[in-house]
C-alpha cells in the first residue's frame, strides 16, 4: 500500500547495537546451534533507510532484520535519518533504500555511490509497490504521494544508481525493467513471521466457528482506503466495484465484515448496522483482531490493472497462516492459489463462495484448512530459505552462482 508521507526529513541518528537473540521454536525451525555462525565481531553489518514504520516497512524490512540480527546472521539497523558521515560506512556489507522518490533522497544515493567507491558496501533499492505515476490507479487516494514528473523521475533516476533492486513478485520485476532500464531487479516475496501470526492457527476453534456460523457464514474483507474510489475520480470504479451489488444483495445471507475501511457506496449497510465494520489496526494487533472475528471465509476481489498485478498475495498468505480460506481474483498476484479459490466474475465469485460454505461439506471445509495452513507454514519467515533469500540478496551480487535460495523465485 502507498502510504501518504514517503519523504523522511534527514537526520542524524546515533548508532544502535543489534540484538542477537535465540529463535522461538517453530515448524521446520531447528534449535541446534550453528557453529559456523560467525563471531559477532565477524558479523556482516547491513544498514536500511527507510520509508515508512508501517505494514511495507515491516514486512520488507523490519521482521527480516529481527530475524536476521536474532539468529546471529548479521546486525542490521534501520532508520530514516540520513547519515553523511562517511566513516559510519566503514564495514559496512550492504545499504537499503526502501521507496526513494524525493530530490534530496536522490542527492543521497549520489553522495552514497561516491562513498562505496572506498567502502565497496553494494546499495539496494527496495520498493512493494508502484511508484510509475501513469501505472496508479486514480482511485487509490494517495496516488497524489508520487503524481508528478518530478518524483517519477528521481525513482528512475535512484534506481539507475543502485546495484541491484528488490521487488515482491515477478510482474513487478518485469514492469520495473521496463520503466527504468534497470536489470538488476530481484523477486524476494513477502514471508511472514511465525511469532506475527503463525502461532494463532488453532482448527479445534475453525471448526466451532464453523458450526456456529453454519446459518449465516462470516466473510471478511481487510483493506485501506486506497482500494475505494472515496474521492469519486473515476466514477466509482475501484477495487470492489464488481462485487458491491452482490455483497448488498447478500447482507441476509453472509455477514459481511469490513476492517480498515468499506466502499462509500455501502455506507447506508454499514449505518444500519447490517455489515460489520472496524476501524484499522495498529500491526501489533492486526493478527489477534483478525483472528478473534471468527470469520469462514476472507475475500481479495481486485480491479485487473497493472498496479494490482504487481501487488504481492499478502492476503491470500494471511488466509492461509490463520486457516482462512481466501477467495482471490483470479490474476497474476494469486497466480500461487489453487483454482477453487480463485475467481474472475461476479458470476463465479456467488458460487465458489456458496461451495466454500455449504453447511454439509465441513469435513472438505476443514481438510482445505489444513492445506492451506501447510501453505503458509511455507512461507513463514524464519525458516532457512526464506530469510536465506533476504541474506542472499544483501552478501551477494546480482546473478550470483551462490544464490540458491533466490532460485526459487527467480
Amino acid at each position: 500500500m502507498i502510504t501518504p508521507s514517503p519523504y523522511p526529513q534527514p537526520m542524524v541518528a546515533p548508532v544502535a547495537a543489534p540484538v542477537v537473540g535465540q529463535q522461538a521454536q517453530m515448524p521446520g525451525v531447528s534449535l541446534t546451534p550453528d557453529a559456523n555462525k560467525p563471531a559477532e565481531a565477524d558479523m556482516p553489518r547491513y544498514v536500511n533507510y527507510l520509508a515508512d514504520y508501517s505494514g511495507c516497512g515491516h514486512w520488507r524490512i523490519l521482521w527480516p532484520e529481527a530475524v536476521i540480527n536474532a539468529r546471529g546472521d548479521g546486525m542490521s539497523q534501520s532508520t530514516t535519518a540520513m547519515v553523511a558521515d562517511p566513516k559510519w560506512y566503514q564495514g559496512v556489507k550492504a545499504v537499503k533504500l526502501q521507496r526513494q522518490a524525493s530530490k534530496h533522497q536522490l542527492e543521497f544515493v549520489k553522495y552514497l555511490k561516491q562513498v562505496q567507491q572506498e567502502y565497496g558496501f553494494k546499495i539496494i533499492y527496495e520498493v512493494d509497490d508502484v511508484v510509475f505515476k501513469e501505472v496508479i490507479p486514480d482511485y487509490n487516494k494517495f496516488k497524489f504521494a508520487f503524481d508528478t514528473e518530478e518524483v517519477r523521475q528521481n525513482c528512475v533516476d535512484i534506481i539507475n544508481l543502485v546495484d541491484e533492486v528488490t521487488v515482491t513478485c515477478d510482474f513487478m520485476r518485469k514492469l520495473y525493467q521496463e520503466k527504468t532500464g534497470q536489470q538488476n531487479i530481484t523477486v524476494i516475496p513477502n514471508f511472514i513471521p511465525h511469532g506475527w501470526m503463525g502461532q494463532l492457527f488453532n482448527p479445534r476453534e475453525i471448526e466451532r466457528n464453523y458450526d456456529q456460523n453454519k446459518k449465516k457464514p462470516r466473510i471478511l474483507y481487510t483493506g485501506s482506503g486506497a482500494h475505494y474510489d472515496v474521492d469519486n475520480k473515476t466514477g466509482g470504479k475501484d477495487d470492489l466495484s464488481e462485487v458491491r451489488d452482490f455483497i448488498r444483495k447478500t447482507v441476509d445471507k453472509y455477514q459481511w465484515i469490513f476492517v480498515g475501511a468499506f466502499p462509500p457506496q455501502l455506507a447506508d449497510l454499514v449505518q444500519q448496522q447490517k455489515i460489520e465494520f472496524y476501524n484499522w489496526q495498529t500491526l501489533l494487533r492486526y493478527p489477534y483482531f483478525i483472528n478473534s472475528l471468527r470469520a469462514q471465509l476472507m475475500v481479495a476481489p481486485l480491479q485487473v490493472n497493472d498496479f494490482n498485478r504487481s501487488k504481492s498475495d499478502i492476503k491470500y498468505i494471511e488466509g492461509c497462516i490463520l486457516g482462512i480460506p481466501c477467495l482471490c481474483q483470479d490474476m497474476e498476484t494469486y497466480s500461487n492459489a489453487p483454482s477453487n479459490l480463485k475467481f474472475s466474475s461476479v458470476e463465479e465469485f456467488e458460487d465458489k463462495i456458496e461451495r466454500i460454505l455449504r453447511p454439509n461439506k465441513k469435513n472438505k471445509y476443514m481438510q482445505n484448512v489444513h492445506k492451506l495452513r501447510k501453505i503458509g507454514e511455507a512461507r513463514i519467515l524464519e525458516l532457512d530459505p526464506n530469510i536465506g533469500a533476504h541474506l542472499e540478496a544483501l552478501n551477494t551480487p546480482y546473478g550470483s552462482s551462490e544464490r540458491r535460495y533466490l532460485r526459487e523465485w527467480n
